[in-house]
């Protein structure tokens, strides 16, 4: 993937470099700075390939889902910068939602930061306890974004409560298994590569961890 080559690349520069060739701040903001990038464009693909299942101003089939399911234990607070600046430009230019793409973002927002602090520490373990509770995080994130975007459509004038009632479940549903599919495999296949390359961020807890014993 071309993506995992940049990535590959700035870790390898980090391995590499020494502290006078290359200052450990101005490689990490690169890093970070690639990490943003990356999100952003993948989560702008995916969004667009989303339209495939959509009505008016909404996808049914969002397949942002999976970036969410695994950016916020590889990347930490990079790929949410990332994740939003591609949900504004679906909201944008593929639901054509204008000012309201702020929904989009709020929606991103709170999937990718509940996911964080939710999915269990080590998920690429692939250990059955922690598969379940990794399904069951999703579950839960899924429904309340969805229940969210929803909620603030039809608040705003783009849906009927009816019509947010019909297309609720079926949504979640779909995208949910989607989800539940494809994000444990890619967590267990990729994150092992990502760790070693020193750019695997951990949930949450980790993340505050190590960022308190450095």
């Amino acid at each position: 993937m071309f993506w995992l080559s940049i990535l590959e690349a700035h870790s390898n520069i980090s391995l590499k470099g020494d502290g006078e060739d290359v200052p450990g701040v101005k490689l990490n903001t690169a890093k970070q700075v690639s990490i943003i990038a990356i999100s952003a464009s993948l989560y702008a693909v995916f969004f667009f390939l989303s339209y495939l299942i959509a009505v008016p101003n909404f996808t049914i089939l969002y397949l942002p889902i999976i970036l969410l399911g695994v950016f916020p234990v590889w990347f930490g607070l990079p790929g949410l910068a990332g994740s939003m600046i591609g949900a504004g430009i679906g909201g944008l230019f593929v639901e054509n939602l204008g000012f309201l793409a702020w929904i989009e973002l709020v929606t991103t927002f709170t999937i990718y930061t509940l996911n964080w602090f939710l999915i269990p520490r080590n998920a690429a373990e692939g250990k059955v306890k922690k598969n379940l509770l990794l399904l069951g995080v999703y579950a839960l994130t899924l429904f309340v974004g969805t229940s969210y975007i929803l909620w603030q459509f039809t608040a705003v004038g783009l849906f009927t409560s009816e019509a947010a009632l019909v297309v609720l479940l079926p949504t979640f549903a779909l995208n949910y298994v989607i989800e539940a599919v494809i994000c444990p495999v890619v967590i267990r296949t990729l994150s092992s590569k990502l760790r070693n390359w020193g750019i695997y961020s951990g949930n949450f807890w980790e993340w505050r961890r190590r960022r308190a014993s450095t």
